[in-house]
């Protein structure tokens, strides 16, 4: 039998029907719920096409039954600003000055952010890995720990990672997650 496939099921969300990474228990961008999600038939699809898709800003948080117990994701850059992923999952990149839409961490005001892409890469929390998940989604590149990432495939974020944005060190961050209350 063909492995299944994940799609976001909600009509609203800019991941409709999009293909999302396997081990996804929720939809990145909403936070529906996969588990209620229709199954199209089986087709070759890659987690690179989870990639292809545009991000609109979701108004409305998500809510799950681990949302208590999910850590407060924050990034650090050397300038001392810091910058935190409110919801279960959202965009990191920079503002789009022609259609005004705003990632969930907006690093425009950042030196070198020209080298970030609008929508650089995708957060997300993992119900079943416990865990922060990085899916690059950018022109230039994202590095965690040093390492390339391949664009469109996830990557678990753990406690003091270090977070690279481009090339030639221009856009580091650290990861830092808090388990205290959100």
């Amino acid at each position: 039998m063909a492995s299944q496939v994940h799609r976001c099921p909600e009509p609203s969300c800019s991941f409709f029907n999009q293909v999302l990474p396997h081990n996804a228990k929720i939809c990145p961008m909403c936070g529906t719920s996969l588990a209620q999600a229709i199954q199209p038939p089986p087709r070759v699809a890659s987690v690179a096409s989870y990639a292809q898709t545009s991000i609109s800003s979701p108004q409305q948080p998500s809510s799950t039954s681990n949302s208590q117990e999910r850590p407060q994701l924050k990034l650090l850059h050397p300038s001392e600003q810091s910058f935190l992923l409110l919801r279960e999952s959202g965009a990191i990149g920079r503002q789009s000055l022609a259609n005004g839409m705003r990632p969930e961490i907006d690093l425009t005001g950042l030196p070198h952010a020209g080298i970030i892409s609008r929508i650089h890469a995708h957060l997300y929390w993992d119900v079943a890995g416990q865990t922060y998940m990085i899916v690059d989604d950018s022109r230039n590149g994202s590095y965690l720990n040093d390492k390339l990432l391949a664009r469109g495939a996830p990557y678990p974020l753990n406690q003091g990672d270090n977070l690279q944005l481009g090339q030639e060190r221009l856009i580091c961050l650290q990861v830092e997650l808090t388990h205290n209350s959100i």
